[in-house]
């Protein structure tokens, strides 16, 4: 097995406590990586009761997705517009190593509730689009996203891609305009320790390129995205995710 299959089989091993997925995974060198009718009739828990009826709010304006060459899980160059235009599109920023409970792991457990609710609503199934990029370029390379793409896309679901890009100075002026600030931990000599220091955000984005709202940890659930995601597709009822679908 290669070193990046190790990696990315670890890369699950945090959200085995979150989603249930795999347990006793394999671990990389750094540390244990990282590893929902056209609308419900009845809401799906609690949380869901609480939240006003999709398509009855409006969603402001809050930026335009910058553009930005990054690299598919092919390892091709890909812009990023391609990815968030044309569908209902919901952008984190993650990396494979990361362990914070309160980052990647819970994107990464949302995003999987989102998948499966949105692939049994025929308003979502076919406009909505999920993207993972990673704020590691050195550690994740195309091939540890092919690996992690490959295990969260199944035919006939909602594409979920993962991208990440040549280097990090490529990459920063992505997640400086988008106000994803980053640090990294180093040791006492100065290397790099592994961990990325950087706070969850998720960007919900319109098929105009359009950011229409962000989440953070203290406000990300499934039931929120979902709202908000069918929110969009109402308002763009031709939206569709097949374009950037690999």
């Amino acid at each position: 097995m290669t070193s990046e299959a190790r990696q990315t089989e670890g890369a699950r091993a945090p959200f085995a406590a979150f989603v249930g997925l795999w347990a006793a995974l394999l671990t990389a060198p750094f540390a244990a990586p990282l590893r929902a009718a056209e609308t419900r009739a009845q809401p799906a828990n609690a949380e869901a009761a609480y939240l006003p009826r999709a398509g009855a709010y409006v969603l402001q304006r809050i930026q335009r997705a910058p553009e930005a060459q990054l690299l598919d899980a092919e390892g091709r160059a890909a812009q990023l517009s391609a990815y968030t235009r044309g569908a209902v599109t919901a952008l984190a920023f993650f990396y494979a190593q990361c362990v914070d409970p309160a980052g990647c792991p819970l994107a990464w457990s949302t995003f999987e509730t989102v998948a499966r609710d949105a692939n049994d609503d025929p308003l979502l199934k076919s406009r909505l689009r999920l993207i993972f990029a990673s704020l590691d370029p050195e550690h994740d390379t195309p091939n540890v996203m092919r690996l992690l793409q490959s295990g969260e896309n199944e035919a006939d679901k909602i594409p979920w891609a993962f991208l990440t890009s040549r280097s990090l100075s490529e990459l920063s002026p992505l997640i400086a305009q988008m106000g994803q600030d980053i640090a990294f931990e180093a040791d006492q000599a100065g290397r790099r320790s592994g961990a990325i220091n950087h706070m969850l955000k998720i960007f919900l984005i319109d098929p105009d390129g359009w950011v229409r709202e962000i989440y953070s940890a203290a406000f990300l659930t499934p039931e929120n995205l979902l709202n908000d995601a069918r929110t969009l597709a109402m308002e763009f009822p031709e939206a569709s995710n097949a374009a950037a679908a690999r």
